[in-house]
């Protein structure tokens, strides 16, 4: 059974893709005349073709990078976990903390699958077309990625005592408030923002000052580019923890072969 290395390359790549999609495909857009210079939202930039096509393709590779992270990261947790039940402590704490921290990272794997979920969907379902979709999909990858990097946190406090920097921990307490703050400034200004707009409705991905809620608009918009550097970049702090793990490729057994 051989063992696969270098699994810090996957966050890596989720923190480089991800920011490049999102920079390449309003570039095309500005050039096509879709979207205005100043702070479109994320998902106006993946509304038409061609920028839309590099949008979906690139998207649903990020989201299935992410999804892989997500796994090992549990796996981690998860061996950390059954580690600390028989050592370090009395075996009845030991095995409460062990169930305590098996149990959240279960829910906060949930979470984070729903996050890759919804940026598949973002990616897949563009606004113009479907935007009750879209925008579940959006909520489900910026909200449910918040809280999932908040549950990392949380076991970044416990691996530090051994198997990680208490650096690792800072940062992710940081970034994890950083970007509590800048999910609600993504979505109440933006709700606000819609509500006081008088342009033309075809015309949102041009907004101008004299549309009316300009300013909430470019609030709402420009955290939520933050947010996603935010977020990439929260990604990329699993890769010293992934530098020490060593990952077995599956055995396939198939029955009356392997029997033999």
């Amino acid at each position: 059974m051989s063992k696969k290395k270098h699994l810090h390359i996957l966050p890596t790549l989720v923190c480089l893709v991800c920011p490049l999609t999102f920079i390449t495909t309003f570039l095309v857009a500005w050039q096509m005349g879709h979207v205005s210079l100043i702070f479109p939202y994320i998902s106006d930039t993946g509304n038409y073709a061609p920028e839309s096509c590099i949008f979906s393709q690139l998207l649903n590779i990020t989201s299935m990078l992410l999804a892989i992270c997500v796994y090992i990261r549990y796996l981690q947790v998860k061996t950390f976990a059954n580690f600390k039940s028989t050592s370090h402590f009395g075996h009845r704490l030991g095995v409460t903390l062990s169930l305590s921290v098996t149990f959240n990272s279960k829910v906060a794997t949930l979470l984070g699958y729903l996050s890759c979920l919804g940026m598949a969907i973002v990616a897949n379902f563009q606004v113009k077309n479907v935007w009750q979709v879209h925008y579940i999909g959006a909520c489900l990858c910026f909200v449910g990625g918040t809280v999932y990097f908040i549950f990392q946190t949380f076991f970044s406090y416990f691996l530090s005592k051994q198997f990680a920097s208490k650096f690792v921990f800072y940062a992710r307490s940081i970034l994890c408030s950083i970007s509590v703050v800048l999910t609600v400034l993504a979505i109440v200004p933006g709700v606000m923002s819609d509500y006081y707009y008088t342009g033309n409705p075809d015309e949102e991905t041009h907004w101008r000052p004299q549309d009316g809620g300009y300013a909430l608009h470019v609030t709402s918009t420009g955290s939520e580019w933050i947010l996603a550097l935010t977020q990439s970049i929260l990604v990329l702090t699993f890769l010293p923890e992934f530098k020490n793990l060593h990952l077995n490729s599956p055995k396939l057994k198939i029955k009356g072969i392997n029997d033999r």
